[in-house]
């Protein structure tokens, strides 16, 4: 065989010997060390537990069309599941009424969506009386909703709306619209 075949078969050899130690070399690098995302805990606020709360609002018969101030409170505990609360509320409040004052009381079962951590979104149903009060509003069955936002990390505010249908069917009594808006502390 003559030199220059000699020469070029080592030099095809060595060639690519080379080349496949460098592509090996390359690939077989360890990656940059990423530096550890930090922990961030985006919880939220705790709808869960008991809470108790005051509201103020406004009274409208539709029948007389008379609007009576309100001033109250209430007392409740919440559950959720994932995105959905359950929940139940007792609540009293007295009715500022021209010529008289008297109580009201009501309990509301409440169902809602959290459309964020601090928002929920929710539908109540319950029954309302006014404790068989002369001049009172009478018997109700309460249908609403309304919107709870949370200000704090402990603290609700929250707007109410219900409808009631008179149930006594006494003289002078009729049903009400309800607006509220209120506080809630959540234990």
């Amino acid at each position: 065989m003559n030199t220059l075949k000699k020469v070029a078969l080592v030099a095809l050899f060595t060639s690519t010997a080379t080349g496949g130690a460098l592509a090996a070399d390359a690939i077989g690098l360890p990656p940059p060390a990423m530096p550890a995302a930090p922990v961030v805990d985006y919880g939220g606020f705790d709808w869960n537990g008991f809470y108790a709360g005051v509201s103020a609002g406004m009274q409208n018969e539709t029948v007389s069309g008379d609007n009576s101030w309100t001033l109250g409170g209430q007392l409740g505990v919440n559950a959720t599941f994932d995105f959905v609360l359950v929940g139940a509320e007792v609540g009293i409040e007295g009715v500022f009424d021209t010529p008289d004052t008297y109580a009201y009381g009501t309990v509301l079962g409440r169902a809602g969506v959290l459309v964020s951590n601090e928002l929920l979104a929710y539908g109540v149903v319950g029954y309302g009386s006014d404790f068989g009060a002369a001049n009172g509003s009478g018997n109700h069955i309460l249908a609403g909703g309304g919107l709870e936002f949370a200000a704090t990390d402990n603290v609700s505010i929250r707007g109410q709306y219900t409808y009631g249908w008179e149930q006594s069917g006494a003289a002078g009594t009729s049903d009400i619209h309800k607006f509220s808006i209120g506080a809630n502390f959540h234990f």
